[in-house]
């Protein structure tokens, strides 16, 4: 994929990741009765705009994301006292809470529907089984020493189908782990198919320090089938197992860690964050994997973006989120200008992440095995 097309395409998803987030803001407003005077894809000057009711909907030239004006929300705006019943303030907190949670929640929802038609029509990965399909084959068997392995040397390459070793009928990947085990260091013969042929192509098995052979690939993950209910279930499995992976993610971006892998000081790994740079590149190189995993990795990103959403710190949701619990807990009203400092310095702290971050993905870019 050309760069200009794969920058076009980024840019694509991360406009429609925020229209999605902020169509989220604006329904609930609407709903809850409050005035949105624009909705703009983009910032900056204006390209085109059309008025539909109460609201400007556009575009702007600045196409990094967009936004939702939802009355009453700024605290420098001034608010006439016949608009007050339509603003932000002027509903009660519940509706207030459902303003700010639903952008977040539009991403989840996203995230879900994905997989779960994911998994109805395509099936889920059983990493308990393999199939007779290569889907790698190792060059080395050791990094270091550079000895390539038994595989490459034959000949296989990723696609293969193998129907057969030593003239024997090959129908799982259990058959041909077990044989390749139990002939370390001897000469075999490999049936293959690959792009509708058949090919025979000879290896001569590595022997491991535990005495098993070693060929050196590694095969295609089983794809289990799911009925409607059944995709349900599996969808619920998958939402707990990856917001526990959105968890862990942030807990590694705020280690010590991750910390000494930006500034320089230790080599960074695959667990280090990514700004937009490297996830392009991870994402195109999940894409060579399959449909299922592109579409897994862009739910799972939905999600990240809907939990990042709601931590509690201004300008972010979840900042929102809290102003409105102490209001209604101690009855008093937050001034939101008084946190215009925490603002600045959380978006100071994001801004700095970002430049470390992406400093690692144009010069330590991660590739996935």
């Amino acid at each position: 994929m050309g760069v200009v097309l794969t920058v076009f395409i980024v840019l694509l998803v991360i406009v429609f990741l925020v229209v999605v987030h902020e169509l989220g803001h604006f329904t609930a407003a609407r709903l809850a009765g409050v005035k949105c005077p624009e909705f703009f894809v983009g910032f900056g000057p204006r390209i085109w705009s059309t008025k539909r009711g109460d609201t400007e909907f556009g575009i702007k030239w600045i196409l990094v994301g967009g936004y939702v004006k939802v009355l009453g929300m700024n605290p420098e705006e001034e608010i006439s006292p016949e608009d007050f019943p339509h603003s932000y303030k002027g509903v009660s907190y519940w509706r207030r809470f459902w303003i700010i949670f639903s952008g977040s929640l539009t991403h989840i929802l996203l995230a879900v529907i994905i997989m779960f038609f994911t998994i109805w029509f395509i099936g889920y990965p059983d990493t308990s089984r393999g199939t007779n399909t290569l889907a790698s084959v190792g060059q080395y068997m050791d990094e270091d020493q550079r000895e390539e392995t038994p595989a490459y040397i034959a000949g296989l390459e990723e696609g293969d189908t193998v129907l057969a070793l030593d003239g024997h009928e090959i129908t799982s990947w259990d058959e041909i782990s077990d044989f390749i085990k139990e002939h370390p260091g001897e000469e075999v013969t490999i049936l293959v198919e690959r792009e509708e042929q058949e090919i025979e192509l000879t290896a001569r098995l590595a022997t491991l320090e535990s005495g098993s052979g070693y060929l050196g690939v590694s095969p295609e993950v089983y794809m289990e089938d799911y009925s409607f209910t059944g995709s349900i279930v599996q969808t619920g499995k998958w939402f707990g197992q990856a917001s526990w992976g959105v968890f862990y993610g942030v807990y590694r971006v705020f280690n010590l860690s991750t910390f000494k892998q930006l500034i320089g000081i230790s080599e960074p790994t695959a667990e280090r964050p990514q700004t937009v740079v490297g996830i392009t590149r991870t994402a195109s190189q999940i894409a060579g994997e399959g449909l299922f995993y592109f579409l897994n990795f862009f739910a799972f990103i939905c999600l990240f973006l809907a939990y990042i959403n709601l931590a509690p710190l201004p300008p972010l949701d979840g900042g929102h989120v809290v102003v409105l619990l102490w209001e209604k807990i101690t009855g008093r009203e937050v001034d939101m200008r008084k946190l215009y400092p925490v603002a600045v310095a959380v978006l100071a702290f994001f801004l700095i992440l970002f430049v470390l971050t992406l400093r690692l993905d144009i010069t330590n870019p991660i590739n996935l095995p």
